[in-house]
């Protein structure tokens, strides 16, 4: 299943080809393609109570019934780029948080390379019955690159482990859309 992932080019190599630091994951879901990326955009924290326990240690506040993209656009994420089959949401960071260009972030992402800042990419693809996240963080430097490596070591379980709750939340909404 990843050979097939890997095969056929999605929409976030074109915000970030390359990388330091990613994880993927995936599940399997039967419905049509719009019903499911709705539910992406739609999910809420209620949905994935796991995530929204990890999250409250880095986030205060997260009201149960606000949707999960809602919040990340709020801490600083965007999104870069929408398309029938995939959602694609960014943002940069640094040691002081997170970074608001002068332009939107849309027009300055792939260039922006000021040393000291992370870029990160977080996308949810739907293609061939296969729901996927992806994350990806660049460096624009060195330093930053061998200090985040020493954080993604702590934070990487812990963070999967939220993207397989987003992925099951999605796919419990479209299994049964009826209870919820």
């Amino acid at each position: 299943m990843a050979e097939k992932m890997d095969a056929e080019r999605s929409v976030v190599d074109r915000w970030m080809p390359e990388w330091h630091f990613r994880e993927r994951h995936w599940i399997a879901v039967d419905a049509p393609r719009d019903e499911v990326l709705t539910a992406a955009r739609e999910m809420t924290w209620r949905e994935a109570p796991v995530a929204r326990f990890l999250f409250r240690f880095t986030k205060s506040r997260l009201s149960a019934d606000s949707r999960v993209l809602d919040d990340f656009a709020k801490g600083g994420d965007t999104v870069l780029e929408l398309t029938d089959d995939e959602l694609v949401y960014g943002g940069i960071g640094s040691q002081a948080g997170p970074v608001t260009p002068d332009r939107p972030l849309p027009e300055v992402f792939t260039q922006y390379a000021e040393p000291g800042c992370t870029k990160a990419v977080f996308t949810m693809r739907y293609a061939d019955g296969i729901l996927s996240t992806e994350t990806r963080i660049l460096a624009t430097d060195e330093a930053t690159r061998r200090s985040f490596g020493r954080y993604w070591k702590v934070i990487r379980i812990p963070s999967g482990i939220v993207r397989l709750s987003f992925l099951s939340a999605v796919k419990r909404r479209v299994d049964m859309p009826a209870k919820r």
